[in-house]
Parts: structure tokens; sequence; C-alpha cells
């Protein structure tokens, strides 16, 4: 059997100089990562009877376990997630300048469609008010993706994760110090009423 197998590591690891008190562990550790979620199980050589015999038992439950877990995530939905600062793929808060010198606040949203074109919308903040921006947004995406996909997350589930991460970016303004006074005066409104 192959000295490094997927998903399988070895740990050798034995008292030092400068830890004399530490335990010797010797054995084989399969780890394996799902949804954000580590799953780790350690295969002690002492216990399961030498090293290949703990290697073979930690392959076996390695293979059981690939079996019972969902297929990993695609590499670039997990980019995508890793770099989503609103919590929902697709879905992000940018200021845009139209030519008019002053950035104006946008939700905007981006997907793919079935033969691979990327399409986008934006909604605009000032235009909406910032709730339902971020609702029609997410009204949109999910459109789009149970269209392509079929399966998607609720819109309800998007709209709660997404508002508060945006509204902390809206809040933020678009250079980090806070609302230009035209948007301050509009948020206020629209809290009042």
């Amino acid at each position: 059997m192959s000295d490094k197998p997927k998903n399988v590591f070895r740990i050798d690891i034995e008292p030092s100089e400068e830890n004399p008190d530490r335990h010797p562990t010797h054995g084989w550790q399969v780890r394996i990562k799902r949804q954000k979620e580590q799953h780790t199980k350690y295969f002690s050589d002492k216990r399961h009877g030498g090293r290949e015999e703990a290697l073979e038992e930690a392959v076996a439950y390695r293979d059981e376990l690939l079996e019972e877990l969902p297929d990993p995530m695609d590499p670039v939905q997990r980019s995508a997630e890793a770099r989503s600062k609103t919590g929902v793929i697709g879905l992000n808060f940018c200021w845009k300048d139209d030519g008019s010198g002053t950035p104006k606040p946008y939700v905007q949203l981006s997907w793919l469609e079935g033969d691979g074109t990327r399409r986008s919308a934006a909604y605009s903040v000032r235009k909406w008010n910032l709730r339902r921006a971020v609702w029609k947004a997410c009204v949109r995406l999910h459109d789009a993706r149970e269209e392509h996909d079929g399966e998607t997350e609720e819109v309800n589930d998007m709209f709660q994760t997404a508002l508060p991460n945006i509204k902390e970016q809206y809040e933020d303004g678009p250079n980090g110090n806070g609302l230009p006074e035209e948007d301050a005066e509009k948020t206020e409104a629209t809290a009042e009423a």
C-alpha cells in the first residue's frame, strides 16, 4: 500500500530537547474537508497492530467517509464564496460613478447562463432604498439560478444573509468615511417613515 494515500497523513512525534515530556505519537490521520467542515480521525500504530495495519484502517475509514459525505465544492464556487463580502455568491455592493463625478450606491448581481454567458444587473439604492434594492437583487439572482441549475437558496435566506453585510458596506460610504450627505438624509427619512 502507498505511504501517502490521498486525505491520509502520517504523524510521527517524539519527545525533543524543547519538549522532553511530549508523549510519542505514531499513526495516521484522516482529514477531509467538506462545505467548510473538517472531518478527522486518528489511527494509532500501537492500537491498530502496527504501521501498515493502522494505514489500512485509516484508508478503509476514509473510503467509508467519502461515500457518506457530499462531493467537494466546485473550486470556482469555493473561490467565489471566499471572495464574497455579502455572504451570497453573485451578490455584491458597490459605489459607481456614472460620469457625474459623484459615486452612487448600487446592489449588483451576476450569474452564469446555461451556455456559460456571464450576465449581470444592478439596482440603485437611491432609487429603490437599500432594503428594496437588496430584495430585488436576491429575487432576480434566485430566479436566474433556479432557471439555470434548478436548485438555489431561498430568496429570504439570501436576503437575510446579504442585508446586514451590504448595510455595513453602504454605511461605510464610498471612501470608508461614512455616507455622503445625500445618502445619509435618505437613510434617515426612510427610518422615520
